[in-house]
């Protein structure tokens, strides 16, 4: 892996965490003590967060390191953030795909 492919796999997981929970880059950039512009080039993989920065995402979200640097492309193995990446995709559809949804969901649920 290069330093480029680095960055972009550590932003992606940085982005996913702080989308899991809903906050914007303003407010999680404040709780973690960087700056929004800072927090934007590490999400998009322009820049690699400090040791500092990785320190304070995981005191501050109780997170283990693992979760900021497993670049597993498949971590939706794991239940907790298959069911995030679940929510994510389905709270901005609107209410007729939502509906689709339900039923291809209840569809799935008689096969099984």
């Amino acid at each position: 892996m290069n330093d480029k492919e680095l960055k972009k796999l550590l932003g992606k997981n940085i982005r996913r965490i702080r989308k899991s929970r809903d906050l914007t880059q303003e407010t999680f950039s404040e709780k973690i003590g960087i700056e929004p512009s800072s927090l934007s080039n590490i999400e998009n993989g322009k820049s690699l967060p400090s040791t500092q920065t990785i320190i304070n995402i995981q005191l501050q979200f109780g997170i283990a390191s693992g979760e900021i640097f497993d670049f597993d492309i498949d971590y939706l193995r794991n239940n907790k953030y298959l069911e995030e990446a679940i929510y994510n995709a389905v709270k901005n559809l609107d209410v007729e795909r939502k509906r689709v949804l339900y039923k291809i969901v209840k569809a799935i649920e008689v096969l099984v």
